[in-house]
């Protein structure tokens, strides 16, 4: 399995849909498959612009963001992140690839 860096939005519109809590069952979720928390890790992210498709959650060096995310989405995210699977197709594609491209450039920095 390689390494993840999972981000949930944890801005004004995603946590007023619920991220917070949805975060902390994806926690929940990968934790029996990477008990030590050294495969996937999953962190709260300020805002990534993509508000009005919220709950959105990136997935990075995959490059993939999900949006529209719902609790009973994770089990799919949790097969890709933590098990290989591919992408959930359904989840993405949904914000404008100027905001996913400038999302990766953030992540991509060294900063």
């Amino acid at each position: 399995m390689s390494e993840r860096l999972v981000y949930v939005c944890d801005g004004g519109d995603c946590s007023e849909k619920g991220s917070v809590e949805l975060c902390e069952k994806l926690k929940e979720q990968i934790a029996p498959l990477d008990p030590e928390g050294t495969k996937v890790k999953v962190r709260k992210y300020p805002c990534f612009g993509g508000c009005e498709h919220g709950i959105n959650i990136t997935v990075w060096p995959d490059k993939v963001f999900y949006s529209r995310v719902q609790e009973s989405d994770l089990p799919a995210i949790v097969e890709h992140v933590a098990k290989d699977a591919p992408p959930v197709q359904r989840l993405t594609g949904v914000v404008k690839p100027d905001v996913e491209g400038l999302i990766w450039q953030l992540l991509d920095s060294p900063y």
